[in-house]
């Protein structure tokens, strides 16, 4: 279709290339984070429908510290009488690859090249959301109540290969996000008592407001940032052991090559190779 496209008018198809190069150079990190909020809005406005008219605490968008002084971002947490839910949202398109036990996630995206395909690393949502579940049980020291880990991915992504074990641990789509929300609270329904929700909804808001969003991305930036100058020197980032070349030798990445840790199985940091 596009090469078509090119003998036809190439004049214009190469203008508009240029077009597209210089939106994503000027405009490239304001158009991704705008489209990540916007599947957040979209997510949370369906969560919150599922929980219309029932005695529930919606909170969008927080941000809770750690003891080090580092900060958790959290997409959205509702507290309801069947248990907490903690969001996590995931703007991808294209063939989404993972497995709950893996550090990372792959995205494969079609081109328009002869059919090839570009894939991306993505650190697993699963154990994402998991460290966030962890603050958020640091802060209300409550270690019985129910707290419910659901990823949502954009209907526009396609889960090729997506694994997971843990009860209490979903990975959907956006268009199913409200039906799955429906599903667990029926399940769940009358286990937290009112007075739990408010005095959550006290602890969660009270320690949010000590967070600060600027703060946190600098520290994120910064580990990142660490995290290169590491794997520069071929040294983990985790844990500081050699990194080594493995092969894949399972998988829908069978026989590629990547850099893990030499502590395997004690440290699995792995970083596919370009």
């Amino acid at each position: 279709m596009k090469f078509w496209s090119f003998l036809s008018n190439p004049d214009k198809w190469i203008r508009g290339h240029i077009r597209r190069g210089l939106k994503h150079a000027l405009f490239g990190d304001v158009i991704a984070e705008y489209k990540g909020e916007r599947g957040e809005y979209k997510a949370s406005k369906a969560a919150d429908k599922a929980f219309a008219g029932y005695n529930s605490i919606s909170m969008c968008d927080v941000y809770l510290p750690w003891p080090d002084g580092r900060t958790a971002q959290i997409d959205q947490i509702i507290i309801a009488d069947s248990g907490m839910y903690v969001l996590e949202v995931k703007n991808y398109k294209g063939w989404i690859f993972g497995d709950e036990r893996n550090q990372y996630w792959t995205q494969v995206l079609t081109t328009d090249i002869r059919g090839e395909s570009i894939k991306n690393k993505l650190y697993n949502p699963i154990k994402q959301n998991a460290t966030h579940i962890s603050c958020i049980r640091r802060i209300i020291r409550n270690h019985t109540v129910p707290i419910h880990s659901v990823i949502v991915f954009s209907d526009e992504s396609e889960f090729k290969d997506v694994t997971y074990y843990s009860s209490d641990v979903y990975v959907v789509y956006q268009r199913s996000l409200k039906s799955t929300l429906k599903d667990i609270d029926t399940q769940y329904k009358g286990i937290l008592p009112e007075g739990d929700i408010q005095h959550i909804s006290a602890k969660l808001a009270m320690a949010a407001s000590r967070a600060d969003k600027d703060n946190h991305v600098q520290k994120v930036q910064a580990s990142q940032d660490i995290c290169k100058e590491r794997e520069a020197r071929g040294v983990c980032p985790r844990c500081g052991a050699d990194l080594v070349e493995r092969t894949a030798k399972s998988g829908h990445c069978i026989g590629s090559r990547f850099l893990g840790c030499s502590r395997y199985p004690a440290c699995r940091y792995i970083r596919n190779n370009k």
